[in-house]
Formats: structure tokens, C-alpha cells, sequence
């Protein structure tokens, strides 16, 4: 069996859960069947950091990108514009390849008229592993910082399923390309949520997913508290189980930032661990889908447009975090409070939250479609097997009773290879919603956000209109400030994000896991060639590791602009949909947040650019 143990957004303790299911597995003297553990969450992976595994020599992944002979080259320019990611640009009749916006289709090669297209393999990423670790083995997959197909890291992971066990994949959060390839391979799913509206409106997108996919799944509350009725309810209404539950806890937050397994250091979770498990096998049900239809204003005009053009009339903060969970959208709600003059921009469209804390009204919503799905003509295939050998993806199937040729649209990336070598002409395309694209009035200003289909691609191009869309109305206020609630990662999305921001401000917590985060995501922002400050949440929960964020800054130049203590205050005000500031503004973490906000007020019209 393989279970995907996965998240509508990252933060609410998926490998908490993983780690403590397979620790608790592989102790039990009843459980005989051997458990592996395959960390998934190739952007960002963080099981290692709680084990110590033997891991040897990395094998590398690599994926196929262009080289030109220039020697055959005639600049025609028919890669780049067939080229879907803009990968290739054609400078002076000379082609210029981007490797990291590549996805390794292969058009480029098969469209070339003269042959001075070869396919080379690039490393994009890296697996280690320690099948032999006890009590289960372990691998993970490492994503290059910058590299945005991390499905393929994960495929070539997955490789490492072990037969006749439990293998426990520890998926990434979110709903688009890399959770859809993680619960692809599953036969169950465990959703693991948290009792906030956060909670409850990432879970749903989660449990969409797995209806889209046909997988059966449960779900698994962590911080358990009086406010679990947000989730049993919403279970309800999908026809899942809540298969288990971790209660909130100041010592197990302690003990997750010090790098513990949790079952391991509190002997009284296992029983709920291994019940949970059971049930999970036993009760395991495809979810209901269910849509909740969203007021739209009437009458209202679409919002103006600059085409993405920016000015320096305003600073562009960007909040990222490097994964969910530190608390980045709460940092940027509260700066709803403080900032006077501002526009609010949530790039995170894989699970847009900040809407929820500043309890919007949309005012438009337009939906979007950003790319192409292939469709097959069954009347004109020829049934030459092309299509399917050379697609990338996975993407064309054949049913094995008729012989028939088909699109798996959740795998298909409408790279238009397919397209352009069936010789039959029986491949066409349609245009791919992707998502919507809206503008709300929230605590008193505009709020510009986006909703990513479910397992849609594209979600690096929706961040990018999100943006575009924010710099036309900041412009048209004349505010000073636009704030962007960045997504988490270091790929498509966050490096959409980050491009051309003024300031970065990382968020982030004193755990082995959140440094190991921050380390990741500060590459991203010092590529982009700014330097990084950072806020440091949680702040005095492990003073060890907030000593070592603030070592590691001082030694490479940054800014630590803050500490947040931990405060069950920030807990509450989730809880209310407020901002902690608007919620209890006497609280420590309000206050801390308000000596923040002062800090970034003050150094404004510092120029952060490193190069400079």
C-alpha cells in the first residue's frame, strides 16, 4: 500500500504526521509489514532534518534540455515561438536558451528545420536515500533552487516504492503539478489540516483534488483544539472520515523545533497514531465535490491595466517564507493595520489565504485560462503509437479494450509536442482554465488575488497577472506601498514573486526545518540580487536556532528586522479571521509586529539591491 500523507497548504504538520505514522509502524510489534518513507516535497524537504540517515553518494536527476549547433542554426526563430515557456529567445538571429524556465518538452528539437536542435541532460535535482535505516527506510528527493520541474524529481523518487510494505509518501502542499504526481501514486490519502478558517479552506481545496483523482482519503487534524468542528463539519459535507487527531501543544511545538519525532519522545500519541492508521485503511472514502459559489459584485468594471509596467512611486514588499506554516500570511495581515497607504497583492494562488484574515468582499473575478490541453481525434488517429512515446509528461494513455488514444489532462502540460509530430494531424488543442483572477475591498483598501484551478499548471504565469494586476491599481491609487503575500517554494510560483520586488522579507521559525527552509529560499532571493531581511516568528520557542538565524544573517550580511514570540494570541486572532494587530493589538506579538513594521517604515528609501 501507498499512502500520500499531504496538505492543502504547508505549515499544518505533514511530516510531523508522516514521521510519527512510520516511526510508530515500524515499532509496532504487531505491524510486521516493512515501511518506507519517500519525502516527496522536493522544493522543500524536511524529514532528513529529523533522522540520521546513512545516505551515501546522491543520484543525480536530470531532465532534457536544448543545445544549439550554431554551425545548422539559421535563426528562423521557429523553437522560440513554438516554445510555450518562453525557454528560447532569438537575440540577432542567435538563440538564447533559459534553462530554468524549461520543461523539457522537447518541441524545440522536433519543430527544428535544419536538425541543430540536440537534447542534452541537465541536473536538475538529486535523490539520497538509506534503505537500510531502521525502524523504516528513507529517501528524499532535492530539487535545485531555481529549477521548476519537480515533478520529475518526484517521479524518479518514486521509483524507490518499495513492494509488500506501507510506503508513506510525504507529499508537497498545494493542489497543483507536484501533489497531483505525489497522490497520483497513492491508493490512499491522509489530508492533514488544522481547526482555522485557514484550515478549513485549504483542506477543501485538498479534498477537490482527491476527488479529481479518484483517490480515497481521511483526514488527520493536527492542533487539536475546541475549534474542531470547523473541520468535522467540512469532512461531513465531503463524505470523509477524521481519522485522528494531535492535540495543541506548547511541548510538542518545542519538540518539532528541535528536530524530534513526536511519537517517538511522547509514547501516549501512539495509540492514536496506529488507530488512526486503521481507520484510515478501513474508512478511506473518495471525497464529495463540493463547490461553495463565491458573490460576485454587480455591475462591477474590470480593473485597469498597465500591461505589467511598474514605476517607483511605491516599494513592493514581497513576504515568502521558503514553506507554509511560519506564519507569513499573518505577518502580512497585520501589516494591513499599520500600513496607511497600501494595496495588498496574494501571490500564493495555490491556496490564496490572505482574503480569509482580511475578511474581503470581491468586487471582479474573471477567469483565466493561461494554457492549452491536447484533445485526440479518434476518427483521424492512426494508432502510430508516436504520441505516446515521446510524450514528457504521461500525459497520453491507451485504453486497453478499444485501442483508443487519450489525454490525461491532469498530466497533460500543453507543451504542443504532441501536436506538432502527430503525422496524422489527429492532435488539436483546447484552452486550459486555469483559474480566477479577482479584486476585493478588504480592510479597507484592494486586494489583488487568485484562485488556481484545481491540479492546473501555470501557476508561476497567474502569479505574474496577479501582479501585473496589483501594480495597475496600486498606480491608479497613488499608494505607497504594495504588499505581497508570497507563495511558498523555490520554483515557478516564488520565483514569479520575486522577480523585480523591492524588498524581500523572509519569514521564518527557530526549527531545524524552517533554517533549513531559509537557507533554500534565500538563495532564490540573493539570485534576484537582493538581500534578504528576515523576521524570525516564534522567536523565543528554541533560542538555540534563533541564535543561529541571527549568526548566519550577521555572518552573510543580512538584516534580522525582528522577533515574534510565540503567542497563542496569533492563534486566536486566526481563529477570528482578524489580524492580530485589529484582534488583541496589546498582545506581545502585535506589539512585536508593530516594532517590525516601524523598522521597515524607517529604512524605506534604503536602496536593498546587493548590487548597489
Amino acid at each position: 500500500m501507498k499512502v500520500a500523507i499531504c496538505s492543502g497548504k504547508g505549515g499544518t504538520g505533514k511530516t510531523t504526521v508522516t514521521l510519527s505514522l512510520a516511526w510508530t509502524l515500524g515499532q509496532a510489534e504487531e505491524f510486521k509489514m516493512p515501511v518506507r518513507v519517500l519525502d516527496c516535497d522536493v522544493e522543500e524537504p524536511n524529514c532528513h532534518l529529523f533522522l540520521r540517515g546513512n545516505y551515501g553518494d546522491p543520484q543525480k536527476v536530470h531532465a532534457e534540455k536544448p543545445e544549439f549547433d550554431l554551425k545548422k542554426c539559421i535563426g528562423c526563430g521557429r523553437c522560440a515561438n513554438k516554445c510555450r515557456y518562453n525557454a528560447i529567445a532569438m537575440v540577432k538571429g542567435t538563440p538564447l536558451v533559459f534553462n530554468d524556465m524549461c520543461h523539457s518538452c522537447g518541441v524545440c528539437s522536433a519543430v527544428c528545420p535544419h536538425d541543430a536542435i540536440k537534447i542534452k541532460p541537465v541536473p536538475i535535482g538529486e535523490i539520497l536515500a538509506d534503505l537500510n535505516m531502521k525502524p523504516f527506510s528513507f529517501a528524499w528527493g532535492r530539487l535545485r533552487v531555481g529549477e521548476s520541474q519537480s515533478p520529475m524529481v518526484i517521479s524518479q523518487l518514486q521509483k524507490l516504492t518499495q513492494s509488500e510494505s506501507i510506503t508513506l509518501l510525504d507529499g508537497p502542499p498545494g493542489t497543483a503539478c507536484s501533489a497531483v504526481k505525489t497522490i497520483s501514486a497513492a491508493d490512499r490519502v491522509i489530508l492533514v489540516t488544522e481547526p482555522t478558517p485557514f484550515g478549513a479552506h485549504d483542506l477543501k481545496l485538498a479534498l477537490n483534488l482527491c476527488n479529481e483523482l479518484d483517490k480515497p482519503c481521511a483526514v488527520f487534524i493536527n492542533r487539536s483544539d475546541e475549534n474542531d468542528s470547523i473541520i468535522e463539519q467540512l469532512a461531513t459535507v465531503h463524505s470523509v472520515p477524521v481519522v485522528g487527531k494531535i492535540p495543541f501543544s506548547r511541548e510538542y511545538a518545542r519538540a518539532c523545533c528541535e528536530g524530534l519525532i513526536l511519537a517517538a519522545e511522547f509514547p501516549t500519541l501512539r495509540g492514536e497514531i496506529i488507530n488512526s492508521f486503521s481507520r484510515m485503511v478501513n474508512e478511506a472514502k473518495v471525497p464529495l465535490r463540493h463547490e461553495e459559489a463565491e458573490a460576485t459584485a454587480s455591475g462591477a468594471a474590470a480593473p485597469p491595466t498597465n500591461g505589467g509596467a511598474k514605476s517607483n512611486n511605491y516599494q513592493e514588499i514581497t513576504i515568502l517564507s521558503g514553506k507554509g506554516g511560519t506564519g507569513k500570511t499573518s505577518v502580512a495581515g497585520a501589516f494591513s493595520d499599520l500600513a496607511e497607504s497600501r494595496v495588498f497583492a496574494d501571490c500564493d494562488v495555490d491556496a490564496a489565504n490572505l482574503k480569509l484574515l482580511l475578511q474581503g468582499k470581491t468586487l471582479y473575478r474573471d477567469r483565466v485560462s493561461l494554457g492549452n490541453l491536447a484533445k485526440i481525434d479518434p476518427f483521424r488517429c492512426m494508432k502510430c503509437n508516436k504520441c505516446l512515446e515521446q510524450c514528457r509528461f504521461g500525459a497520453i494513455s491507451r485504453n486497453p479494450e478499444t485501442g483508443a488514444y487519450q489525454v490525461e489532462e491532469m498530466h497533460c502540460e500543453g507543451c504542443g509536442l504532441c501536436v506538432e509530430i502527430c503525422p496524422a494531424r489527429a492532435i488539436s488543442e483546447k484552452r486550459a482554465e486555469t483559474g480566477s483572477l479577482m479584486m476585493s475591498e478588504a480592510a479597507g483598501t484592494t486586494l489583488i488575488h487568485a484562485d488556481l484551478s484545481t491540479a492546473a499548471e501555470n501557476s508561476g504565469k497567474l502569479v505574474s497577472m496577479v501582479r501585473d494586476l496589483a501594480f495597475a491599481v496600486v498606480e491608479q491609487q497613488q499608494k505607497d506601498w504594495l504588499i505581497s503575500d508570497g507563495p511558498p517554494g523555490t520554483a515557478c510560483p516564488a520565483i514569479a514573486a520575486v522577480t523585480g520586488s523591492d524588498r524581500v522579507i523572509l519569514v521564518t521559525e527557530p526549527s531545524v526545518a524552517a533554517l533549513h527552509d531559509l537557507e533554500r529560499v534565500i538563495k532564490l532571493v540573493r539570485h534576484f540580487g537582493l538581500l534578504p531581511e528576515i523576521v524570525i516568528n516564534k522567536a523565543d520557542i528554541n533560542g538555540i536556532v534563533s541564535r543561529r538565524i541571527h549568526e548566519m544573517a550577521d555572518n552573510k550580511g543580512y538584516r534580522v528586522i525582528g522577533e515574534i514570540p510565540f503567542d497563542e494570541a496569533i492563534k486566536q486572532a486566526i481563529k477570528a479571521g482578524l489580524p492580530v494587530t485589529r484582534h488583541n493589538p496589546e498582545s506581545q506579538a502585535a506589539k512585536a509586529i508593530v516594532n517590525i513594521w516601524n523598522k521597515i517604515k524607517e529604512t524605506r528609501n534604503e536602496n536593498r539591491n546587493s548590487g548597489n
